[in-house]
């Protein structure tokens, strides 16, 4: 499952985070990342602790920001 297409279902079309998890248990990580990007930005910082990991969130968040 790519990213674009996890933002679509999640964003675009109302899916759950559950409901993706549920469908594409093998792509945990990525459903799990995008459902990150729903937390504000602030409030991110301050959940993760890890620089990179935060810059890798937000690099996401900027190149699928369309469809927020």
């Amino acid at each position: 499952m790519t990213y674009q297409k996890l933002f679509q279902l999640k964003f675009s079309e109302g899916v759950s985070t559950s409901e993706l998890a549920r469908r594409y248990p093998h792509d945990i990580r990525r459903v799990s990342e995008v459902a990150l990007l729903d937390i504000p930005e602030g409030t991110l910082r301050e959940i993760i602790s890890e620089q990179k990991a935060f810059n890798r969130l937000m690099r996401l968040k900027r190149r699928y920001s369309r469809f927020f």
